[in-house]
């Protein structure tokens, strides 16, 4: 199931960027070029992404919309047991399945995949995974904004810290203009993506004791 759901995201990640690539540049970074030229580097462009670290073409040559595209596909990461960073492709899977498996009634939700269901822990690692990294991107990212005061714009932050989160080695050419507490952000980012945001909540919250009792449960409205 684990080779599955990974190989599937993978290459409908990779599809997705090569798409939104070609779709957005053809009357820009790609106005002048031949139609395989522009494809083969749609396809380089979207594998860097998953962690690639080298690119074909200056990426600050992009328009914004493909840059906060690329960004997205840098912050969900490549697939697990990989040198990549990012949430992973299997996180992004099981959220994605969440979603289209959601039921309001709590004993008919479950994510089935493959013939297979996923195991409600795995869910919830993923919703863990997935807020702790929102929290961190975006945290640092109005940390640089703040502390650069107007000398990086959003786009330039955001893509900075995705891509240091997603440890791809992209840049919009600002990295080494930014101070060094922009730097020590981006290199704390670069850390945490690189070992995985499950075993950094471990490493610093430390692994619970079993509770040994448990309050009466009660419901709250959601949305």
């Amino acid at each position: 199931l684990f080779a599955k759901i990974t190989t599937v995201t993978y290459f409908g990640l990779f599809i997705f960027g090569v798409l939104i690539i070609l779709l957005f540049e053809h009357n820009q970074a790609f106005q002048n070029m031949s139609w395989h030229k522009s494809l083969f580097y749609a396809l380089f462009q979207s594998a860097t992404t998953r962690s690639a670290g080298l690119q074909t073409i200056d990426v600050s040559g992009f328009g914004e919309g493909t840059n906060i595209v690329m960004g997205i596909l840098m912050f969900i990461g490549s697939s697990p047991s990989s040198v990549g960073g990012g949430i992973r492709t299997t996180t992004f899977a099981i959220l994605i399945l969440f979603l289209l498996n959601f039921s309001n009634q709590p004993e008919k939700t479950s994510i089935k995949a493959f013939n297979r269901e996923i195991h409600i822990t795995d869910v919830q690692r993923s919703f863990a995974v997935f807020i702790m990294a929102s929290i961190l991107t975006f945290t640092s990212m109005i940390f640089i904004l703040v502390v650069e005061n107007g000398k990086v714009s959003f786009l330039q932050a955001f893509f900075e810290v995705m891509s240091a989160f997603g440890t791809c080695g992209l840049s919009l050419g600002i990295t080494g203009d930014v101070n060094d507490m922009s730097k020590g952000v981006l290199m704390v980012l670069m850390l945490i993506g690189r070992v995985g945001l499950i075993s950094f909540i471990i490493m610093i919250g430390g692994r619970r004791e079993p509770d040994k009792f448990h309050y009466p449960k009660e419901r709250v409205q959601i949305g």
